[in-house]
């Protein structure tokens, strides 16, 4: 079976990483994956790989877009349509058009929501445009409190699917001092980790805050990892990396915090959270976004994880330690408990292989010949 996959692909975007998973687990299956992909934006650009055909205008485009896009698409002979659906890549105009003239042309169309209702006044109405126009759309969701979310907009039980988020296999055990030492570190060092792109809901400047304050009242010698590129699609995100690094050198910090603002592959990324006692990840609000790709390359380390309560997690609640209260005491917890380490890192390991990356294209897969099968 041919699918087109309307996604942003090879670009420092969580979105393009989640496809070229979905894509790279498809191989060998009977599934045939035709990728087409919005333009780059200005001082965007593409990453190595496969190039895909860019046939669209992200965020922005106008409902005339889709016709160009769905002749592709049966140039292309697919037999369904599935849309990575986020708001910085499609404008509600182009998916309703892409919605109405593939089932026109008597093709199923599948969405996966990368983005949920929340925020401002502003966001919250281009939630419910989006909704509107995925009417005749199946939804996939990776929770049931956005599934929950979707039939609240209007879209029927049976016409959304609650998929995990895919993860990568865990990679091989790396001894801590082994990997503090390849990146500089004194292999008796606590660290704590970061990774992700850096934004103002990340609670990295509250980390950075409470790793000051633990230095200097219980760990002297802690150090913060934070790996965390710039969102080139977030005008936000260049300016809360200098107010970071601004409370960094204001707090005398610089020995003691790594900034790594650049985009890295998944094996560097690996490589330093592998170093980390522990990966935190301090979401703020975390609630406008359907499922975090960050917390899946940090179970993927296989080093304990640490979260916020913030909605975006709770996919992977089982499989990580939830901070609860106060910040410092919290942070001061995770490293005095060996035996919790232990047993969030087991619980991660499970989870890890029962949402893996080839048991997800399968269920993708399911669902994309139940589809093709019904009328």
């Amino acid at each position: 079976m041919r699918v087109a996959l309307l996604t942003s692909y090879r670009q420092q975007c969580g979105v393009a990483t989640y496809a070229e998973n979905l894509v790279e687990a498809f191989a060998g299956t009977s599934i045939e994956p035709v990728v087409f992909a919005p333009r780059l934006t200005r001082g965007e650009r593409a990453e190595d790989g496969p190039a895909p055909a860019r046939l669209w205008g992200a965020n922005r485009a106008f409902g005339v877009e889709a016709f160009p896009v769905m002749r592709a698409i049966r140039a292309a002979g697919c037999d369904l349509v599935h849309l990575n659906v986020n708001l910085s890549l499609f404008s509600s105009r182009i998916v309703f058009a892409l919605v109405t003239l593939a089932r026109r042309a008597g093709m199923p169309v599948v969405a996966t929501l990368h983005g949920r209702d929340g925020g401002g006044l502003g966001r919250r109405f281009k939630v419910w445009r989006l909704y509107r126009a995925l009417r005749g759309a199946h939804l996939v969701v990776h929770n049931d409190a956005h599934a929950s979310e979707a039939r609240a907009f209007g879209h029927a039980k049976e016409a959304v699917s609650v998929v995990p988020h895919g993860m990568p296999p865990v990679a091989p055990p790396r001894p801590l001092a082994e990997a503090r030492r390849a990146l500089g570190l004194a292999p008796e060092r606590p660290v704590l980790a970061h990774f992700g792109f850096l934004v103002p809901d990340k609670g990295v400047l509250e980390m950075v805050r409470a790793v000051a304050s633990l230095r200097e009242r219980r760990a002297p010698e802690l150090f913060y990892w934070v790996s965390g590129a710039v969102n080139p699609r977030d005008p936000s995100s260049l300016a809360y990396l200098e107010a970071v690094r601004a409370e960094v050198r204001r707090l005398g910090l610089e020995a003691h915090v790594h900034l790594n603002a650049a985009f890295v592959s998944h094996d560097e990324a690996i490589a330093a959270m592998q170093a980390a006692d522990w990966i935190v990840l301090n979401y703020q609000t975390g609630s406008a976004q359907a499922s975090s790709g960050a917390v899946s390359r940090a179970l993927a380390s296989g080093r304990p994880v640490a979260v916020s309560e913030a909605a975006v997690f709770d996919d992977v609640r089982s499989a990580v330690h939830t901070l609860r209260g106060p910040l410092e005491p919290a942070l001061g917890a995770l490293l005095e408990g060996t035996a919790l380490a232990a047993d969030v890192a087991e619980r991660s390991r499970r989870h890890m292989q029962e949402a893996s990356w080839p048991s997800v294209a399968e269920l993708h897969a399911a669902l994309y010949r139940r589809l093709t099968r019904e009328p």
